[in-house]
């Protein structure tokens, strides 16, 4: 887990706070002021924290959370944040990191038990965007400032990913079977369309066969009540 790095000085006349750093004075056990970056001078009996206001990236362990309708998803959710307060940092909380980090879990199950499967697999960019604010509040009260809160990962279980090929396979089965049968329906009211032709015009059928001979071999046909006739 990413610590926040605190540097302590308890010697010497002279400080230099770095410029991402906020320094924390106490005096004989009292917090007496918070310096910003420079050189300072050091009081007897002081003893200054310096607090590392830099941002940094905390990833949280995968988590295995079930959604609205009982589905189970797999989350790697990461946090960006840094320390604005440094007195409240050093002081709401034994191990301020470790506060963010649960804060952060709570507010993911928050997030993705109030959704369907099909939402948080549609909306994974944003699948947080509703609880954002509210860990924002929470983490403002230890002192830091939540930069960022997103989804990194999102998978399914082996079964749910083997349902989901089984139902998008037997979609695209279905789409397949829907445009064969729709052609085969357009070739039956082509051939029908060309029969009615046929029959409303016989004169028609007699040069579509003396075209064909032309064309090499032959064939016996018969006309009206007239015996076979063989066209080489």
């Amino acid at each position: 887990m990413t610590m926040t790095t605190i540097r302590l000085v308890d010697t010497g006349l002279r400080v230099t706070v770095k410029p991402w750093e906020l320094a924390v004075v106490d005096r004989e056990g009292v917090i007496a002021r918070t310096v910003g970056p420079g050189r300072h001078r050091r009081r007897r009996r002081e003893t200054w924290r310096m607090l590392d206001t830099r941002a940094r990236w905390l990833p949280l362990a995968t988590q295995d959370v079930l959604t609205s309708d009982g589905m189970q998803v797999r989350l790697t959710p990461v946090v960006r944040y840094r320390v604005v307060e440094p007195v409240a940092w050093l002081t709401q909380a034994d191990i301020p990191a470790d506060a963010v980090y649960v804060l952060a879990q709570l507010a993911v199950r928050e997030a993705v038990a109030g959704r369907t499967l099909d939402e948080v697999l549609a909306s994974r960019a944003d699948v947080l965007a509703g609880v954002r604010e509210r860990l924002t509040v929470a983490v403002a009260a230890l002192g830091a400032e939540v930069l960022d809160f997103d989804v990194r990962d999102v998978t399914l279980s082996a079964e749910l990913r083997h349902a989901f090929a089984e139902t998008a396979l037997a979609r695209e089965q279905g789409r397949a079977k829907l445009e064969r049968a729709r052609a085969d329906a357009a070739a039956l009211r082509s051939l029908a369309n060309v029969a009615q032709v046929l029959e409303a015009h016989p004169s028609l059928l007699q040069l579509r066969t003396l075209e064909a001979a032309a064309a090499g071999g032959h064939f016996i046909v018969r006309v009206g009540d007239a015996g076979p006739v063989v066209v080489e």
